[in-house]
């Protein structure tokens, strides 16, 4: 019998019978009928895509590549007047190191980021009373802002809802939205409290027409060939399953012999006594009788399994517009080839997504109603920065087309500050145009936009006028 367990036509699933005895008629039967039910159930991936998320490298990378890339960018609070950088308005400010008692910026953005790719919808609540629900500028009068689990969120439509496709605000159309999780069970949330997110897919979730389903979607077969494969692995590697017959290669003056009943029950009774590995055991065996043995299983390099995985995960790769070159694997791309494509990335994905949750992030918190706007800094990123001295004729270029524009009286020198990221002064004589100068401020301009010598030319890049007529 040890050697049938060892050769995997005995398993656990063997039905026992009265005595202790296996009748192996029965044992066949039982194992064909459990060949049948795999065969006729395979595994598939199914819509717990958070599960999928949490289990499944190749669905957990390319979501984890853009969503932590998407939220360790530098936010910023700009204006709309001028794009400069406001440094000291604390309200903001306290959001975006701090939003909620638990979590950093960059943890509420990366689950934010993650649960709509992952679910293609995302929740952040604004943790405030109902009574300033309805104030258009949140961001004074919350400091709370916790993105919550996606899979737990409900929405609660009106009985009596304006039409979606009509002229309707969400008011009109949901009731409230509800966090079923853990002990806070039940607990409305008013409709102005919540910014939903949801990804750029066709059709709804389950039927919510306010949901949109997951992206993952379209790529569940691509990810039912990888349980499968990594099922298949696990199989060949744990020896688990039938692995081949041993055949007789007895012959006498007839031709071949096949194996009598006393002489199969006496190699396997040898077998299980005398092979394997304990006391008193050896870990080869010795035939009295001449076999072969016949393997009716396929090996890893047969089934090539790491060239399919490969193949399903560039597909899922693929939905999140990550290329193929990015995708971890053993003949890892030169440097050049990956710098060039996480730059793509950067173009084509997260600054797209970044830009878009900035705009309507800045009208959900009513920043637009004070003349403000969140923006992210991507200036940090290595694989985005020009070479040096590319970024000074970049510099140098701007720098002329704003003092020509200056000179002409079309910008401040303040708009030109701001075009060059410099910040704001404050200061009279940096919001006029060359048109509302008198001689006199335009005669203190002179020597740094029409200097006469080398010496005297200065940074024009930088007008710097602050300590000027004080």
């Amino acid at each position: 019998m040890g050697l049938l367990k060892t050769l995997g036509f005995i398993t656990k699933s063997a039905t026992p019978v009265e005595g202790g005895k296996t009748d192996v008629i029965d044992t066949a039967a039982r194992r064909l009928q459990l060949m049948r039910e795999i065969a006729a159930t395979p595994y598939v991936a199914n819509a717990n895509f958070i599960t999928l998320f949490n289990t499944v490298p190749e669905v957990a990378w390319p979501v984890n590549y853009i969503a932590s890339r998407a939220a360790g960018a530098k936010y910023v609070l700009k204006k709309f007047d001028d794009d400069s950088v406001v440094w000291n308005n604390e309200a903001v400010n306290r959001i975006l190191v701090k939003p909620n008692s638990f979590d950093t910026w960059y943890r509420t953005l990366w689950k934010h980021f993650a649960y709509k790719l992952v679910t293609g919808n995302s929740f952040i609540k604004a943790a405030m009373s109902d009574a300033f629900s309805g104030a258009k500028t949140l961001y004074k009068w919350c400091d709370r802002y916790v993105t919550l689990e996606e899979p737990y969120v409900t929405i609660e439509y009106k009985r009596q809802m304006g039409d979606i496709y009509g002229v309707s605000d969400v008011e009109d159309v949901v009731q409230c939205y509800y966090h079923d999780y853990g002990q806070f069970v039940r607990r409305p949330i008013a409709p102005q409290c919540v910014f939903h997110d949801v990804d750029d897919t066709f059709g709804f979730y389950n039927g919510d027409p306010l949901k949109a389903k997951s992206r993952l979607c379209s790529v569940l077969k691509a990810i039912s060939n990888l349980i499968a494969v990594y099922e298949a692995r696990n199989v060949i590697y744990v020896k688990r399953g039938g692995l081949g017959w041993l055949v007789s290669e007895m012959a006498d003056d007839m031709g071949s012999r096949a194996l009598t009943s006393t002489e199969k029950k006496q190699i396997l009774e040898e077998a299980d006594k005398m092979y394997g590995f304990g006391e008193g055991k050896y870990p080869y065996g010795i035939s009295d009788v001449k076999l072969s043995f016949v393997r009716t299983n396929l090996s890893i390099t047969d089934l090539q399994p790491f060239d399919e995985t490969l193949a399903d995960a560039v597909v899922i790769a693929g939905i999140y517009g990550i290329p193929p070159v990015l995708i971890p694997r053993k003949d890892q791309s030169t440097y050049s080839n990956q710098a060039n494509a996480e730059k793509a990335v950067y173009s084509s994905v997260i600054i797209p997504l970044v830009q878009r949750f900035c705009q309507e992030f800045t009208h959900f918190l009513g920043l637009d109603q004070d003349g403000l706007y969140l923006d992210a800094d991507f200036s940090g990123v290595d694989c985005l920065q020009a070479g040096k001295k590319e970024e000074q004729e970049v510099h140098r270029s701007i720098a002329d087309r704003c003092k020509m524009e200056f000179e002409s009286g079309i910008i401040t020198l303040n708009d030109w500050r701001a075009q060059q990221g410099y910040q704001r002064v404050e200061d009279t004589l940096y919001d006029k145009l060359v048109s509302e100068m008198t001689p006199e401020e335009i005669q203190r301009l002179k020597q740094f936009i029409n200097p006469k010598t080398e010496e005297d030319e200065g940074d024009v890049s930088a007008p710097a006028l602050q300590d000027e007529g004080e």
